[in-house]
């Protein structure tokens, strides 16, 4: 998995160890921050799907879960469901970067969130 060039970012958060990631002293923050995590990834597929029903409903007047399944976002669409994802990112995670330098996190997001 993280031999996927898109990944390499994850080799330089802090605690990072190949297979078990570790980044507090007690084990129960890490699947805390597991668990956030999940449910961050989680909210966002209900977003990215309601963006979808709401842009079908707009187009087409109706949605049925074959139209949501089936649905590919035009190039403009696409790039505005990439930016809203960005920024939900950037918002519910960015406080795992507060100890960084100020200008770090934003580096960070800009090299790797948002890309496919």
């Amino acid at each position: 998995m993280l031999d996927e060039p898109k990944l390499d970012y994850v080799r330089e958060l802090p605690g990072f160890e190949r297979g078990h990631p570790h980044y507090f002293k007690d084990p129960m923050i890490d699947h805390l921050l597991e668990i956030v995590m999940l449910l961050g990834g989680e909210l966002w597929v209900t977003r990215d799907r309601q963006m979808i029903v709401e842009h079908l409903l707009a187009t087409e007047g109706k949605v049925t879960p074959d139209m949501i399944e089936r649905f590919q976002p035009s190039p403009e669409l696409r790039a505005q469901m990439d930016e809203s994802r960005k920024l939900f990112t950037q918002r519910v995670f960015n406080c795992l970067y507060s100890q960084h330098e100020a200008t770090q996190p934003r580096a960070f997001f800009e090299a790797h969130v948002g890309k496919s």
